[in-house]
């Protein structure tokens, strides 16, 4: 048959060079080292491409991971989230700087306008003065009929003075009005720097349910000391804010000394074999001196006492 494999006889085995030839003439190749021939030849049976499951590249390295809380994250993912957290950190740090900056110019700025308000001040008292120096108002129907001639010196010449003056009105106006701006601005900033500090010092704060019961209790506290809805609106400071807040809070728990105490009193009694005659003497003392003082460290002595 045409197809079956010519096997040479002994004697006639062809060596590697010779093999190497003929498959070379054969597949039409240049003439390689045998290595390179078998690598070629390899390659002309390549079979038909698997499924998309082994088509798929097995990376140089192995991903690494790292526990963290509990889970195993990829490094590749704390890397991504390095430089997330680091391109942050860089715009949060270069828009503080623009902040500060624009911070610094609108204080000159208002610093200037304060200066033209005292100068415009100044102006306004010399006018004054001069103004008063000059002959009052006239009846101008009649110095019309009488001196038509004055009386056209005399309304342009008031013309001009109610001209000046309404400048240095109108100029006042819009200084006082960005100098307005400008203390609002400030206050809002003030107001979102406190509360800033407010929510870094009580987390708890954060969640709005919280934070509405913590000022609905503060405000009543500041209105039994006859504080108005007003001042309160006005407290804007943290610190003050702070030391309310910390008030309120140990006036609740002031609150619930007699209530705790009461529950402790009607625990049932697990077991009398550790309880002797000196350790009920100390709590009869405890009870009796937290009756009598109703102070809060003598109710903490009793709690422990009992705990």
């Amino acid at each position: 048959m045409e197809d079956e494999a010519i096997i040479p006889e002994a004697g006639t085995a062809i060596s590697n060079e010779d093999a190497v030839d003929r498959i070379s003439a054969l597949l039409d190749m240049p003439d390689e080292a045998s290595d390179v021939a078998s690598e070629q030849a390899d390659t002309e049976h390549v079979e038909e491409p698997a499924s998309d499951e082994t088509d798929v590249e097995t990376p140089d390295t192995e991903e690494q991971f790292f526990e963290i809380n509990g889970e195993q994250v990829p490094l590749s993912e704390i890397r991504a989230s390095y430089l997330r957290q680091a391109d942050y950190t860089r715009k949060t740090q270069e828009l503080a700087e623009q902040r500060k900056v624009y911070q610094e110019a609108q204080f000159d700025k208002n610093q200037l306008r304060m200066e033209a308000l005292q100068g415009i001040e100044a102006l306004k008292q010399q006018m004054a003065i001069e103004f008063s120096m000059l002959p009052p108002e006239p009846d101008w129907d009649e110095l019309l009929k009488e001196d038509p001639h004055s009386y056209m010196l005399a309304q342009r010449e008031w013309q001009r003075r109610e001209a000046y003056a309404k400048q240095v009105w109108e100029a006042e106006q819009a200084l006082k009005q960005k100098a307005d701006a400008y203390e609002k601005e400030q206050r809002q900033i003030a107001l979102q720097e406190s509360q800033k500090r407010l929510l870094e010092k009580y987390p708890e704060l954060r969640d709005r349910s919280t934070a509405t019961n913590a000022l609905a209790e503060m405000s009543e506290l500041l209105a039994s000391y006859n504080f108005t809805q007003e001042d309160v609106n006005d407290l804007h400071d943290d610190r003050v804010i702070s030391l309310i807040y910390d008030f309120q809070k140990l006036l609740r728990t002031q609150k619930a000394i007699p209530e705790v105490v009461a529950k402790m009193e009607q625990k049932p009694v697990i077991s009398q074999k550790n309880t002797s005659a000196k350790t009920s003497d100390a709590y009869t003392r405890d009870f009796n001196k937290f009756n009598k003082t109703r102070n809060g460290n003598d109710a903490i002595a009793l709690i422990s006492r009992l705990l």
